[in-house]
């Protein structure tokens, strides 16, 4: 009997969070990424390299402090800040999605990581924030949302279909069902903790990438060609209506940076 009380408690509370930050979420304007309309997989010998380096248009900005109000013990072991523009020396822009817009045929993701071992698309709530603040997921492959906090969390993924779940402190793991299309980006939060933001985006073809501290991205294997080069950040939008033009050769390397603004 003390259980079924503890737990209808607990449900209330998550359904008190998701009525207040759910409303919030979905009011978000997201400029959506370019997916080609169909992919096709073939065998890609002698594939091109695309590298460059994203970097911010202005003065550096300081990072906002967040308020820790729930669960100071484990948030607050460290600060916590607004990462929806993180950069760094020399402005380097992080979290920029950069990708190609066009391509239709080329080779299949991976199927093993660095590790040897099978490759897994995750998500961690650590230190209540998520890690890393921008994933890609390929369509077909689950998400993975790790709890290495001990603590509650509630998973929020305000994708079409939409997925909502608590995840309890004894739950390591919740394995969320397999996007069936393509779609992104997908704002992910968390309705324990209302400053917990990050984004995921499903894709059906594996030239992407995203920046890493440096500001610098990297997209192998590309087939011989002309593509459209694109780039999408939460707070310096995107370049989908005027894409770069790389042209990458058999073999050959192409170097293409970029230098974005805030949003107006």
């Amino acid at each position: 009997m003390k259980a079924q009380l503890v737990s209808i408690i607990t449900l209330l509370i998550v359904c008190c969070y998701v009525a207040n930050v759910g409303a919030a979420g979905k009011d978000e304007a997201v400029e959506p990424l370019v997916f080609p309309a169909s992919y096709k997989v073939v065998t890609v010998s002698n594939g091109g390299t695309i590298t460059g380096v994203v970097k911010f248009d202005g003065d550096m900005p300081v990072m906002k402090k967040l308020e820790i109000t729930k669960d100071v013990n484990v948030c607050g072991k460290t600060d916590k800040f607004d990462e929806s523009l993180v950069v760094g020396e020399g402005n380097a822009l992080k979290n920029t999605i950069v990708y190609l817009l066009d391509i239709s045929e080329g080779a299949n993701f991976a199927t093993k990581g660095a590790d040897g071992k099978k490759k897994q698309y995750g998500v961690d709530q650590n230190g209540c924030r998520f890690e890393p603040h921008v994933q890609i997921i390929p369509v077909g492959e689950r998400l993975t949302m790790i709890n290495s906090d001990g603590i509650m969390h509630n998973i929020h993924i305000f994708s079409k279909k939409g997925y909502n779940k608590a995840q309890t402190k004894a739950r390591k793991r919740i394995r969320v069902p397999a996007a069936k299309k393509t779609e992104g980006p997908i704002s992910i939060k968390c309705d324990v903790h209302g400053w917990m933001a990050g984004w995921i985006a499903y894709f059906n073809h594996p030239y992407y990438s995203v920046t890493n501290e440096k500001g610098e991205f990297k997209i192998e294997n590309v087939p011989a060609g002309t593509y459209k080069l694109g780039y999408w950040h939460e707070a310096c939008g995107t370049n989908k209506v005027e894409p770069a033009s790389v042209t990458v050769v058999a073999g050959g390397a192409v170097t293409q940076d970029f230098t974005l603004k805030l949003k107006k």
